[in-house]
């Protein structure tokens, strides 16, 4: 009878803030179960109009789409982690008064522990129906094979959520229920102590980040594998990450200062309150900045990898057009420096990949392709133009430095032929993968006349009509488009990110400035005009947002490097601009809209309260 009443005292106990987390917790779910699919119940992403090297690219895709996901879920969770903090923190007082009454802990355990299975039941299901729907709806939209959400996923969702809800609250209990409650109440709150500058903590910091930032030297030396050095660069991002404390604290007190020499109280006031209350300055710009990163810096990517698609056609193709005539014809004249004759062969290597085979000479590298190889692989170009042998030239992005000298065989009109590999080469059109062999070595392993040809290039304008005739243009926009294949799925879920992380970041404001409502009273209680009171907390939701840029604008740009560099060779984006940075203004200019209208929206309800003088005399209850 005691927890029931006790329970039911609870559930009024902040009210609203239970209804915002069960929102929360819902909305959480919903976002679990979606990145939980993407992370573990993709088994095939592809479909089968995909050709095999589509299929071998797409296992990068894939492996993102995985390290995202996984991202995401503890992305959420932390969210939810912290607003459940939050909701702790509110009925602390009454908790607290439980324990001055004698209540067992046990009971207090057992009435918590009710509470939140029933947030927990309630919101689990109705996130798990709403994630479910979304999840056919993009299945079918981007024809992913798996149709539909597995037990497996379903089960791993509700662990999750039970795991971190469990934590959280006992973590919190414990902390409370430890030592003396009247000795606690007596020496009042002590976030003054706590949030001074420790000196040892902020040498702690910056060993472990001078320690990250040597190993990612020591790979960058000794490892010869680029997406292994790129990587390793992390350790950068890690590092800052750490360091993020003693420098956001050094800025508010750079703030602090300036305000004070600029007299301006309203900005003063503002700097002191997110010093004394630093943690929620810290959870708030950790949550921008993780969201903003993987949303814009994903973006980012894949718009530099289409940019980079057209910029290599432009570049280095010369012809102005070329005619694909699919079956073999007598040349009407002679190559020249106008029009070039060749042959392209659609081919398979022994793992099933579609390639072309093109044959080349010094005539068309001069006149009509720019062909840029790896270093080292000069030697390689030379022996394809020169040289009537199996040599052949392979596209970096589909060969390794090691597989120079070794022999690959290859699929051409239905018979197994053995080429040794030459050298690499970077790709100039990603729509497809051409592998260059000598031409006349091409036409007599083939049996074909040396007048004749298969494919005709043009410097000049020409008056062919023909379907099969394709501009430079064309090039280009199928080198943008395939640029990037499959990466539609990695895409959606980066915009269900940013979705969910704008729905909690709308929940969390909504608690934290609940919280501020006694620091409003109080500033009432002085006689400070209400319009001030407004101006503080503009400035208080406009101070986390600067710490966050700070932080962001490199974080984000290493990050987008660093997967370009993973997928591709830092040889495609010379000259490629990076234009993240209007995205980082426009989501931190979307974020601080939100804190602002949260934040008034609570501080013009008390407006018109008159009884603040004992609503500070009688907390909590």
């Amino acid at each position: 009878m005691f927890g029931t009443k006790i329970g039911k005292l609870l559930k009024n106990s902040g009210k609203k803030e239970r209804i915002q987390f069960w929102f929360a917790s819902m909305v959480t779910v919903t976002a679990t179960l979606l990145y939980t699919m993407f992370a573990f119940g993709l088994s095939d992403i592809t479909n089968d109009s995909l050709s095999k090297n589509d299929v071998q690219q797409l296992q990068g895709v894939l492996s993102s789409v995985i390290l995202i996901s996984i991202i995401a879920v503890m992305f959420f969770q932390w969210i939810l982690a912290t607003q459940l903090q939050n909701l702790f923190n509110i009925r602390k007082h009454f908790t607290e008064a439980l324990l001055l009454m004698g209540t067992p802990h046990k009971k207090i355990v057992k009435i918590y522990v009710s509470e939140l299975v029933q947030v927990h039941v309630s919101a689990t299901l109705i996130g798990c129906v709403i994630g479910s729907s979304i999840y056919i709806v993009v299945a079918n939209v981007l024809q992913i094979e798996e149709r539909y959400v597995p037990v497996q996923i379903y089960l791993i969702c509700v662990l999750i959520g039970i795991l971190l809800n469990s934590y959280t609250i006992g973590s919190n209990l414990y902390k409370l229920f430890r030592g003396n409650i009247v000795e606690k109440i007596r020496n009042g709150n002590d976030y003054i102590k706590t949030n001074k500058i420790n000196v040892k903590g902020v040498l702690v910091r910056i060993c472990i980040a001078a320690i990250l930032v040597i190993f990612m030297q020591y790979i960058s030396v000794t490892s010869t594998v680029r997406q292994i050095v790129e990587l390793s660069k992390i350790c950068n991002i890690l590092a800052g990450m750490i360091l993020f404390d003693p420098i956001a604290r050094g800025v508010y007190q750079l703030l602090y200062y300036m305000t004070k020499f600029m007299k301006s109280k309203d900005a003063f006031l503002s700097v002191v309150m997110s010093k004394s209350y630093f943690r929620k300055v810290k959870i708030t710009c950790m949550f921008l900045i993780l969201s903003c990163t993987l949303f814009v810096g994903l973006h980012s990517l894949f718009r530099m990898v289409r940019v980079s698609g057209e910029n290599i056609v432009d570049k280095n193709i010369g012809y102005a057009y070329v005619l694909d005539k699919k079956d073999i014809e007598v040349n009407d004249r002679e190559s020249d420096s106008d029009t070039y004759y060749g042959l392209k062969i659609k081919s398979k290597t022994e793992s099933g990949s579609n390639v072309f085979v093109s044959g080349i000479d010094s005539l068309y590298v001069n006149h009509f392709e720019k062909i840029n190889v790896v270093k080292g692989s000069e030697e390689g170009l030379n022996k394809v133009l020169n040289e009537n042998a199996n040599s052949i030239l392979m596209p970096e992005i589909f060969a390794a430095p090691s597989d120079i000298g070794k022999t690959i065989k290859i699929n051409m009109e239905g018979k197994m032929y053995d080429f040794i590999v030459a050298g690499l080469y970077y790709s100039n059109d990603f729509s497809e993968l051409n592998c260059f062999v000598n031409i006349n070595y091409l036409k007599d392993t083939l049996h074909i006349g040396s007048n004749e040809h298969n494919i005709v290039f043009f410097n000049e304008g020409n008056s062919v009509s023909d379907k099969n005739l394709l501009t430079k243009a064309d090039i280009m926009r199928k080198s943008r488009e395939r640029a990037v294949s499959g990466t539609e799925i990695v895409e959606a879920i980066t915009y269900l990110l940013i979705t969910c992380a704008v729905i909690s970041l709308f929940i969390y404001y909504s608690f934290i400035a609940k919280s501020y409502e006694k620091d409003i009273l109080r500033f009432q209680a002085m006689g400070m005009p209400y319009l001030q009171i407004i101006k503080i907390y503009i400035w208080n939701a406009v101070f986390p947002i600067i710490i966050s840029g700070i932080f962001l604008l490199p974080i984000t740009k290493k990050f987008t490097y660093i997967c370009l560099y993973v997928m591709l060779s830092p040889y495609y984006f010379v000259g490629v601009k990076d234009s993240g940075i209007y995205s980082e203004i426009v989501l931190l200019l979307l974020f601080s809209l939100i804190s602002i209208a949260v934040q008034m929206f609570y501080i013009l309800r008390l407006k018109d309260r008159k009884n603040f003088i004992e609503e500070l005399r009688n907390p909590g209850m």
